[in-house]
């Protein structure tokens, strides 16, 4: 799997990987064991550098609103889900000290750095402030730049489709040839030049010429949006047995402990301890307890050794059966770094394929599935809540910030979800249905001439519903969005005027 590239590969080289993989012979080629995989592929059009996000309709959004309106609806409360940048960094990201540490900072990808930035602008002599006229009484501002690198996927991040690829092609067939397209500017900046994976000191100079993602980069996410039906698989909660509190899983570096390889199975066997139906078109959210670690000063972290996701055919082809649009996760990968795939994780006839790989789901998901990635989600509040409250599911809001050609975008996404049950007493329940019985009784006597009418209206928001739920499905269906919240427009209203729903 190319995207990380070499990075990934000396990173691999100074952690002690190779012993583990020695015995696989290596980490094995993705392609074979992804060829006869389904992809979707062509599926929104032969130019489509979006992807599953397609999946994500006015119906979709509107099922995500429910998750809120259906409960207490004045029990609402809001969750950010992106991981602070402190500009700490972690020791054995940016020193010669050695995996696992037990330092505390911003996690990331080896390779990487934490961004730091600082005034260049305030109320002190060093700097001076940026001021208005007049000189005296005039309004006076801060401001600040980053002064180290910020590195796009160095926080909370969304991928891009294009982030990632393996046998020269992205997803949906595009070359990665278009991964390096350069962007010529008129006017040269000063910043940093020479920037690459490869060995080689970079340099202050101006900056003219960048590269970029041609194809699949993060402004297709950006300008589409995520919204639609959340839940969080806190399996952490469900399997863990490491932490203060026990919900953490533990680290791996070799890819062989099992107890830190989550699968397909775990995930059910999740939902089902949580109660929680998962429904196709959800947008998946993953607890390992993987970023509590890396705020713990007691807790080891490993860069390459958290827990996560492990491959399976199974769990390819239910993301893809069950249209999975948007899937993140608390760790630096949504998926385990290196993974041992056994004959129990591949079908019939494949058992050739068994061994090691490094970040298998990467080529799965992104390339082949387009289906979104959202790594380093700080989900500790979240399930905090859900924990408490047993409500698992709520709206997920979230955009990637729009960087133009880039192959990432830092993101903070926003639920909404319910913390309580229907808020509506006794009394109140009796109201309503005693107003409804006034309703029916109304109904019953319109006349003839009336209820002619009112069924042809009915035909006819019927057709229109139709028609807009046939738009969603051909893409991001901002038509059907606003077709779908204005059918549920009236309900809402008297879901929040009554403090509950039908």
């Amino acid at each position: 799997m190319a995207g990380c590239g070499a990075t990934l590969a000396l990173a691999l080289a100074g952690e002690g990987i190779g012993t583990a993989t020695a015995t696989q012979d290596g980490p094995q080629p993705i392609g074979p064991l992804l060829n006869d995989m389904p992809d979707n592929w062509g599926r929104f059009g032969d130019d489509d550098e979006l992807g599953a996000i397609n999946f994500l309709g006015g119906q979709e959004i509107v099922a995500g609103m429910e998750t809120v309106t259906n409960y207490d609806p004045e029990s609402a409360a809001r969750f950010t889900l992106q991981d602070p940048i402190t500009g700490t960094g972690i020791d054995a990201l940016v020193s010669d000290a050695e995996n696992p540490t037990t330092d505390t900072g911003d996690p990331m990808f080896p390779g990487r750095f934490p961004a730091r930035r600082t005034n260049w602008a305030d109320a002190s002599d060093e700097t001076g402030s940026l001021a208005t006229a007049p000189a005296d009484g005039g309004m006076a501002f801060a401001d600040d730049a980053f002064a180290a690198p910020l590195y796009i996927q160095g926080a909370t991040h969304a991928d891009a489709l294009g982030h990632g690829w393996y046998d020269g092609q992205l997803y949906n067939g595009f070359d990665a040839a278009t991964t390096h397209t350069p962007r010529e500017f008129e006017q040269g900046v000063e910043g940093i030049t020479g920037l690459n994976a490869l060995s080689g000191d970079s340099e202050v100079g101006s900056v003219e010429t960048t590269h970029g993602l041609g194809r699949g980069d993060i402004s297709q996410a950006a300008d589409a949006g995520v919204v639609g039906r959340g839940i969080l698989l806190d399996v952490g909660r469900h399997m863990g047995t490491e932490g203060p509190d026990g919900t953490w899983l533990p680290l791996d570096p070799t890819g062989t402990n099992e107890d830190a390889a989550i699968t397909l199975a775990d995930l059910r066997a999740t939902a089902d301890a949580q109660g929680t139906e998962i429904r196709e078109r959800d947008i998946v959210l993953i607890r390992t307890g993987a970023i509590e670690r890396t705020k713990d000063s007691d807790a080891e972290w490993h860069a390459l050794g958290e827990p996560g996701l492990t491959y399976s055919d199974a769990l390819v082809e239910w993301a893809h059966d069950m249209q999975i649009p948007y899937m993140g996760a608390d760790n630096l990968a949504v998926e385990q770094i290196t993974q041992q795939v056994t004959a129990e994780d591949v079908g019939e006839g494949r058992a050739n394929l068994t061994g090691t790989y490094l970040l298998p789901l990467h080529g799965a998901f992104l390339r082949d599935l387009g289906l979104t990635l959202n790594e380093v989600m700080d989900l500790s509040g979240l399930a905090e809540q859900c924990a408490e409250d047993g409500i698992y599911e709520f709206m997920f809001s979230g955009a990637p910030l729009h960087v133009e050609m880039a192959t990432g975008g830092p993101i903070n996404p926003v639920v909404v979800k319910a913390t309580a049950e229907s808020g509506m007493d006794e009394d109140s329940a009796a109201t309503e249905t005693e107003t409804e019985t006034e309703a029916e009784t109304e109904t019953a006597t319109t006349t003839d001439a009336d209820t002619t009418v009112e069924t042809g209206a009915e035909q006819d928001a019927e057709t229109g519903e139709t028609e807009a739920t046939t738009a969603s499905g051909d893409g991001f269906g901002i038509a059907a969005a606003a077709a779908g919240i204005a059918g549920v427009a009236g309900a809402a209203a008297r879901a929040l005027r009554d403090g509950s729903t039908d």
